[in-house]
């Protein structure tokens, strides 16, 4: 078959767990004998000829990956005219009448149109749509701890309302978690589309083979976090939170270790230079990030916003690292099914409590990640391929 996939940002502009997700869907259809094509948008200035190695590939250029750095009174415009770009619905419908794929495979389109599934639609064309947020139930696609309400709006009705009619009910709805699926269907999306659960695949684990914790860390026992720093992510709260542990503990036989990049990353490196127990690697390249894994004892996922299925914990397992997060969105049946343990959102005290016991109970620790660098072969690119291709 002839497999369009559509996101509305694609290597080498990549940086969040979506991109990381439809590239892998990319290069398994690939391996498993499709052919494949990319529509996607670049930066205004980016190189016009910007391609993906042996892989057809459309950009459109846009301000979508530079929209942090618009303000935000203009950002709040760019919204609205994203949402029924003419420009990009004409682009990417030449593009489908040149190229006529069999199907077409959509992720988030913010940056793109949200005339795209009518474009789709207008060509008669088999329309598969996977969640990985809820872009289409508010603009910034995020839902914060304690902030539930800011979907019953009145500005959020009116958007959620547009959405619904735009993106209308395309032919299979996928989503990796049934949080995710029901929130959407709770605001009655879809009303027409198959839906189908299917559980995102699993990054290809790292090569090199688990390291012995005990020799690589001695006495020290070691959490991490890995991820955007950026307050909604927790990392903010998680620092707090570990600073009040080593005041209780007065000396610490514990650290935490931080890597990652965003726009809180001068305030982060602020609050952890006076912990000499809190260590800030900055960015790390994955096969870094995997080593990082294998010597930890602890992987902390401290969200405040409610997240789909993060692309983190799928990383940790296939290193057999335990995983500690907190318990909001699709997070806890990942970890229902990987293994791991959960703390309320946002709670300090629960947060160190865990964080307490994980240190007391070593080897009941060790046999969660046991589980879970098992559990994770079930959710490999191969089975998610097998799974996807039996229901296109």
């Amino acid at each position: 078959m002839k497999i369009c996939l559509i996101n509305n940002l694609y290597k080498p502009y990549n940086r969040g767990g979506a991109e990381q997700i439809a590239e892998l869907q990319a290069e398994g259809l690939a391996q498993a004998g499709h052919e494949v094509f990319i529509i996607s948008t670049k930066p205004l200035f980016a190189n016009r000829k910007s391609q993906i190695a042996n892989r057809k590939s459309y950009y459109l250029p846009g301000l979508y990956y530079n929209l942090n750095k618009i303000p935000k009174i203009l950002r709040l415009l760019w919204h609205l005219v994203d949402m029924f770009d003419i420009g990009n619905y004409l682009k990417t419908k030449s593009i489908l009448k040149k190229e006529k794929p069999d199907i077409v495979i959509t992720h988030n389109l913010k940056g793109l149109s949200y005339l795209i599934p009518g474009a789709i639609k207008c060509l008669k064309l088999k329309h598969i749509h996977v969640l990985h947020d809820i872009q289409l139930l508010h603009p910034s696609g995020l839902m914060l701890c304690g902030k539930e309400k800011r979907l019953d709006g009145f500005l959020a009705k009116i958007y959620i309302s547009l959405c619904r009619y735009l993106f209308g009910s395309p032919t299979i709805i996928i989503s990796p978690s049934k949080w995710l699926m029901k929130l959407h269907e709770e605001k009655n999306f879809f009303s027409q589309s198959r839906k189908i659960i299917l559980p995102n695949p699993a990054p290809h684990p790292f090569d090199s083979p688990l390291l012995d914790k005990k020799e690589v860390r001695g006495e020290i026992f070691r959490f991490l976090y890995v991820g955007q720093i950026e307050k909604h992510k927790g990392i903010l709260f998680l620092i707090k939170s570990f600073s009040i542990l080593c005041q209780n503990f007065g000396r610490c036989g514990f650290e935490l270790v931080i890597a990652g990049k965003g726009s809180k990353l001068k305030k982060v490196e602020q609050l952890a230079k006076p912990n000499k127990y809190i260590k800030f690697l900055g960015w790390k390249q994955k096969e870094e990030t995997g080593e990082l894994m294998k010597s930890a004892d602890c992987l902390i996922v401290p969200s405040l916003c409610y997240e789909n299925s993060p692309t983190v914990i799928y990383e940790a397992a296939a290193t057999g690292l335990p995983v500690m997060a907190a318990r909001l969105g699709g997070t806890p049946e990942l970890i229902h099914g990987l293994g791991g343990i959960l703390f309320k959102a946002g709670n300090e005290g629960d947060l160190m409590h865990q964080m307490k016991w994980a240190m007391e109970h070593p080897e009941f620790l060790r046999k969660i990640g046991e589980k879970s660098r098992r559990e994770i072969k079930r959710f490999s690119l191969k089975f998610y391929i097998k799974k996807l291709i039996s229901i296109l």
